[in-house]
């Protein structure tokens, strides 16, 4: 965004003014950024969105004034920790199989190896080219990150899950390193986060845009938001999902993880409402703390100039399909809100365009007119916000595994914990593969007549021919991406080298 400075040179001669002239000049600005990232929100937890019933006041003006995408993902991950790989494809723009497990599967490599990895983040790179970078929040990837990416960060928390009082945090800064941890009992993490971020906007930016990442630990459990917020949500009043369950129809990898764990099986609709009674009192809760942020941006005189971007850096099923947590392919687990607002950018717009979480890198880098650098491997959306198309890709893959190093003992009656889920979307078609212990499952969706996925179209004859087409082309972006899923082989080949090279303790 440029703007004209006019300057008028008065020059004093011979005891009179003579006025020399005056020029514009154009001064290219780039433009500031604001990433908001939230733990665990799904796609529809905007009221804005008209999906669920929460408040969320301050999210609707972010949907109102800028470009929501209602079909963004995450690709999915490796392990159950959901959240890391997520949030590592964020940040280099790159497939979490493209990356050392150093950074998205921490707890598989030794302490003093984890979060080495050379790839550049946006941060990094917007800090390499002039801004002044900041974080607070959650940092799920290693503290090398932090320290090459960001010139200071408060209240940051480098860990996957916490308690939401007392949220154990540390500052950093490029001159004193990091601090001692500290913690504050009596506010909620959220508020914790908003007054650090708020404490950045205040300051004197020296004329420097500044990039600025947000990422909350809300709402994910322990869904534990001030008492006000679940006052807001009457668990006898909480609507259950259409695709509720009491257990899943078939076994798939991770069943029996933490976070299935967080309700009793079979599942019960009164143990799910409570679930959804507790999520939106954190989303709402944080909602409110986003205002704090978004009012000091405006007060502060920046929001003008200001690129902000929402998403969440995965979803949720709480009683979806019989599940509760996120490692799964279905909508409710890898759907995501995403909106951009900002300069430049058109308001109150829907857009059906795919999207993945990790397009935010090359997106910011398109409209800070900046090059995209060469290691990232997804698409800008930029195009679709400008209005110059109506989408960037016409095909979508994803992917879950359990852990391939988790080893475990088969006993009798329990089920060893690994499995594979492979999906491709094209249009309003969405093909799902799931392989475990030699048993394949095909589901068939049509997400338009049945955005629930409830109807299994695979087996109908009619739509055989439709689940070949998503088979081909799920392999066209396997081969493209470096995806090591091998369709023709139990649970894709995805355990075999790790098996080859490995005893079993």
């Amino acid at each position: 965004m440029s703007y004209c400075k006019y300057k008028f040179v008065f020059v004093l001669l011979a005891l009179s003014y003579l006025f020399v002239g005056c020029s514009e000049k154009n001064v290219e600005q780039k433009p500031n950024i604001l990433v908001l990232l939230t733990d665990d929100q799904r796609y529809g937890t905007i009221e804005e969105l008209h999906q669920e019933e929460v408040v969320t006041p301050n999210l609707d003006r972010l949907v109102k004034g800028g470009v929501s995408f209602s079909n963004a993902y995450i690709f999915g991950a490796p392990h159950g920790a959901v959240c890391s790989p997520s949030r590592a494809m964020l940040m280099t723009g790159k497939y979490y199989f493209n990356l050392t497990p150093n950074v998205y599967a921490q707890f598989s490599v030794p302490g003093n190896e984890r979060g080495k990895c050379d790839t550049i983040t946006f941060p990094e790179y917007f800090k390499a080219n002039g801004y002044e970078t900041f974080a607070t929040g959650k940092q799920h990837n290693g503290s090398d990150w932090v320290e090459r990416g960001f010139d200071k960060g408060k209240a940051l928390y480098l860990g996957g899950m916490t308690k939401h009082f007392g949220t154990k945090v540390r500052d950093f800064d490029q001159t004193n390193g990091w601090s001692e941890f500290y913690a504050d009992q009596e506010k909620f993490s959220s508020e914790v986060f908003a007054d650090a971020a708020i404490d950045f906007i205040d300051q004197d930016h020296q004329d420097k845009p500044f990039m600025m990442y947000v990422a909350f630990t809300a709402p994910h459990d322990p869904r534990t938001a001030p008492e006000e917020f679940h006052e807001m949500y009457p668990i006898k009043d909480i609507e259950v999902p259409a695709n509720f369950m009491p257990g899943h129809p078939f076994k798939i990898g991770d069943m029996k993880i933490r976070d299935e764990k967080l309700a009793s099986f079979p599942r019960t609709k009164e143990g799910v409402q409570k679930h959804i009674s507790d999520y939106h009192a954190m989303i709402t809760a944080t909602d409110v703390q986003i205002g704090r942020i978004l009012d000091e941006l405006k007060k502060s005189g920046k929001a003008d100039n200001t690129i902000i971007v929402f998403s969440g850096d995965n979803g949720l099923a709480l009683g979806q399909h019989g599940l509760i947590g996120k490692q799964n392919v279905y909508e409710h687990s890898i759907k995501v809100p995403l909106v951009f607002c900002g300069p430049g950018i058109p308001e109150n717009v829907k857009t059906e365009a795919f999207a993945y979480l990790h397009d935010v890198f090359p997106t910011l880098c398109d409209l800070s007119q900046l090059e995209i650098p060469e290691t990232v491997e997804t698409l800008s959306l930029e195009p679709v916000l400008k209005g110059d198309k109506d989408k960037v890709r016409e095909v979508m893959h994803f992917g879950y595994n359990a852990w391939v190093g988790d080893i475990k003992h088969k006993k009798k009656g329990q089920d060893n914990g690994r499995g594979a889920l492979r999906a491709v979307r094209k249009g309003d078609f969405k093909l799902i593969l799931s392989s475990k212990d030699g048993v394949l499952t095909q589901q068939l969706f049509n997400l338009k007549n049945d955005p629930w996925e409830l109807k299994n179209l695979a087996d109908e004859d009619s739509y055989s021919d439709k689940v070949e087409d998503l088979k081909v082309e799920l392999q066209k972006r396997i081969d493209e991406t470096g995806d090591p899923a091998q369709l023709n082989k139990d649970m894709f080949g995805l355990y075999e080298e790790y098996d080859a090279t490995h005893e079993l303790k």
